[in-house]
């Protein structure tokens, strides 16, 4: 299993960037590597919650809500997708800190292949993986402090 953590501080209240995150149907407009998200259950939020990811420049995951605290955790487990992915899990957790918000985001997943996909994941999947995380938390950073969207976006 491979584990990768990030935090960003972004200049926001908790319930603010909780509000941005907790819009399940809006990820398109944070992530500039979705394409387009829409709720797949009739859950809009909460526990069992269900969206389809539609990624740039192409295939698709389906997530159901593994977590809900308003304002404090949310976590996610994949259930489906085009990706080399066996199972994944991603969560993230809100502390207000120095008039703003930390979120620290921990993502544990497991890559189908066995060995074939360990070196996958040694190879590029982490790095890209990361990078990817990295580009999510800057595009939730200028969505919840101006508004704006991804510069892929704009």
């Amino acid at each position: 299993m491979t584990v990768l953590e990030n935090s960003i501080r972004i200049s926001a209240p908790p319930e603010k960037v909780w509000a941005a995150l907790a819009a399940l149907d809006e990820l398109h407009h944070i992530d500039p590597g979705v394409k387009k998200a829409v709720i797949i259950s009739t859950a809009r939020e909460g526990v069992g919650a269900e969206r389809q990811c539609d990624l740039k420049p192409g295939g698709w995951f389906k997530e159901k809500v593994a977590e809900w605290k308003p304002g404090q955790a949310l976590a996610f487990e994949l259930f489906d997708c085009t990706l080399p992915v066996r199972r994944l899990r991603h969560s993230y957790t809100f502390t207000a800190a120095d008039g703003g918000t930390l979120v620290t985001q921990h993502m544990e997943y497991v890559l189908k292949f066995g060995v074939l996909g360990k070196l996958m994941d040694a190879m590029m999947v982490r790095k890209k993986w990361d990078a990817g995380i990295k580009s999510f938390f800057a595009g939730l950073k200028q969505h919840v402090e101006t508004g704006g969207r991804p510069s892929s976006e704009a």
